[in-house]
């Protein structure tokens, strides 16, 4: 495994993302912290979830999982992000508003101490505010956040968010987020042109949803096997980005199946590490085979025509050709060389 330095933290460019099925209760407790111990075995030492994820499953699961490495290992060694500020995911129909959202600085700081617990830490490597658009980001909340790192709760700000404008918004709030965690794919590569102003801004990026909600993988969508492969497969059909993602994923699989050397998914991680804007990727699974496979990723490198190809791939998309003219050309250039 390799390691990015974000400030003075090092962290491993393969993180495991601990929510999804992973972190459902349907899911065999057992098999995923075995999951947590083989990737910290493979050198994984960033293990991302989030307070609220898989109805407040995931993190206190996390943490049970880290209890026993943490046993044996400093803890200077791993590297623990969560989130706060979303309540529950909105629902599909309700008769009634529902409250899904609390940005108020003491429910942020109630939501990091109780993570603090949950995940059995003395503090959080990176706390990030969930979802938050620029009208939460209050004097009197970044007051707060401030006083609660200078009190050791968490070490680095960041920001969770699917909206390019907030990642500028932040990126324009001079020192006050050290990190980014946005969706970034090879069925994403529009969004290299703010990948990058975070980047020249200090916002250091980390990368989730790489392999496109698993679009970019070749029959992982819509050949159930598991009852894990039925929820990824519902998420798919009923969420609407995961939707427009299958759509751009379409015609870039191909590229990513024909490399020689490497799998689909391992090409797809691959093409991300190679920007030099970003800091990890977040991967998460609740498959032995598919985390090894992954871990191995950091040690392969696509040639430069293999990066042509998937960069042609995504630019052939009639609804990126607008991106084509907007990435800047040093960007595309220095993944493809």
């Amino acid at each position: 495994m390799k390691y990015r330095e974000i400030r003075d933290i090092a962290v491993s460019e393969i993180g495991l993302g601990c929510s999804g099925f992973w972190g459902n209760r349907r899911f065999d407790e057992r098999q995923a912290i075995e999951i947590v111990h083989e990737a910290f075995e493979l050198g994984i030492n960033h293990f991302d979830t989030g307070h609220n994820y898989c109805d407040y499953n995931a993190e206190p699961r996390l943490g049970r999982a880290l209890s026993e490495i943490l046993r044996r290992t400093d803890r200077s060694k791993i590297v623990v992000s969560t989130k706060a500020g979303t309540l529950r995911r909105k629902p599909l129909l309700s008769l009634r508003d529902v409250k899904t959202q609390d940005h108020s600085p003491d429910y942020i700081e109630q939501a990091c101490a109780k993570s603090i617990q949950n995940l059995g830490v003395d503090y959080i490597d990176i706390f990030y505010l969930h979802s938050f658009p620029p009208a939460s980001l209050t004097d009197e909340l970044l007051t707060r956040l401030q006083g609660m790192r200078q009190r050791g709760m968490f070490r680095l700000l960041g920001i969770n968010t699917h909206s390019e404008a907030n990642m500028r918004y932040i990126a324009d709030l001079d020192g006050v987020f050290d990190v980014a965690l946005i969706d970034l794919n090879v069925a994403q590569l529009d969004r290299l042109p703010v990948v990058d102003y975070l980047h020249r801004a200090g916002v250091a990026v980390i990368a989730g949803t790489v392999l496109a909600q698993g679009h970019l993988i070749g029959g992982k969508i819509g050949r159930p096997r598991t009852q894990a492969d039925l929820w990824y497969l519902a998420r798919s059909l009923l969420n609407r980005d995961a939707r427009r993602l299958a759509e751009v994923a379409r015609d870039v699989r191909p590229a990513l199946a024909g490399i020689e050397g490497m799998s689909a998914s391992q090409a797809a991680m691959s093409y991300v590490l190679g920007l030099r804007q970003v800091s990890s990727c977040i991967f998460g699974t609740t498959r032995l085979a598919n985390l090894r496979q992954i871990a191995a990723a950091p040690d392969k490198q696509l040639s430069g025509e293999d990066a042509r190809r998937i960069l042609s791939a995504f630019l052939k998309q009639g609804a990126s050709m607008s991106a084509k003219s907007s990435m800047p050309g040093s960007l595309v250039k220095d993944r493809a060389q």
